[in-house]
């Protein structure tokens, strides 16, 4: 297919799902994103709040968010195995959970509502379902060849979950003093329950992870896993956590520490994953 071809379909596709994804969230006031208590008590409202650009704001996110997932999936569908539609509607799936355990963390961490986590989870999941689908099919790339299956696939979801905890855990820790009233924004994890729903983020990143990367597009194990971390499961940690921008004042460099450490903790986990499976002593004690 034609590069201008694809362009086209492209963004045919991310127009479609952008209207069905602006019908939801900026149409229907019942159904619209409002922050959680915790954090509304502790920060201050946003120039786009006190100007009256939320929508506006929310339309751009929204646009740059489907914009961005493209060429990642673009890049991963050239060697993941399995056709186009299929291939995309997983990917958009895939993040689209993520944002699910992200607003679940959510819920424990800043007092968000349950019911409105899981609201706001499934609305997003739709749409970002339905962005994946609509541009694996603008792609139209099938694969048949058979994919490099993950070796031991358990190991690396718990050694990224386990990476992902740790880091933003310690991340918290150690930020805490040094970002001010915007330290309200990453908080750090103090009840089980707290602890649960952001290992349950951590575990999906190693699921996210075991699934994508028979088409990750490097050949070195350490490329792929900084490509994974820092691109497909960096991008859309880090776009979940910068929607705060449009509600809070000066949260932007709180939200960039935020994505950086927990894709960093991500891709110590996926790193430590390909060095346990490639090392000589699996040969002797197997996992498998």
């Amino acid at each position: 297919m034609p590069v201008r071809q694809q362009v086209w379909r492209m963004a045919a596709a991310i127009i479609a799902t952008l209207a069905a994804w602006g019908l939801i969230r900026l149409v229907l006031p019942s159904l619209d994103y409002y922050p959680p208590e915790g954090l509304a008590r502790n920060l201050q409202r946003s120039w786009f709040i006190v100007s009256g650009t939320h929508k506006a704001a929310q339309l751009v996110y929204a646009l740059g968010t489907l914009i961005l997932m493209a060429p990642f999936l673009a890049i991963v569908q050239r060697r993941w195995p399995g056709r186009s539609g299929w291939n995309g509607l997983t990917f958009g799936v895939l993040l689209g959970l993520l944002w699910a355990f992200c607003f679940l963390n959510s819920a424990t961490l800043f007092g968000m509502r349950v019911g409105e986590a899981l609201l706001n989870g499934a609305l997003d999941l739709a749409a970002l379902a339905l962005g994946g689908w609509l541009i694996g099919l603008a792609l139209g790339r099938d694969h048949p060849k058979p994919e490099r299956a993950s070796r031991v696939p358990w190991l690396a979801i718990v050694l990224i979950a386990c990476g992902f905890t740790s880091a933003y855990s310690i991340g918290a820790l150690l930020l805490r003093d040094t970002l001010g009233q915007a330290a309200a924004l990453f908080a750090s994890p103090v009840t089980a329950l707290q602890y649960a729903t952001l290992f349950m983020v951590g575990l999906w990143a190693g699921l996210m992870y075991v699934i994508v990367r028979p088409g990750l597009p490097f050949v070195s194990a350490s490329a792929n896993a900084a490509f994974f971390a820092f691109g497909v499961f960096g991008h859309s940690w880090t776009l979940f956590k910068l929607y705060s921008v449009i509600e809070f004042s000066g949260v932007l460099l709180t939200v960039i520490l935020i994505g950086l450490t927990g894709a960093l903790g991500v891709f110590i986990g996926a790193l430590a994953y390909e060095w346990a499976t490639h090392a000589r002593f699996l040969g002797r004690y197997s996992f498998e």
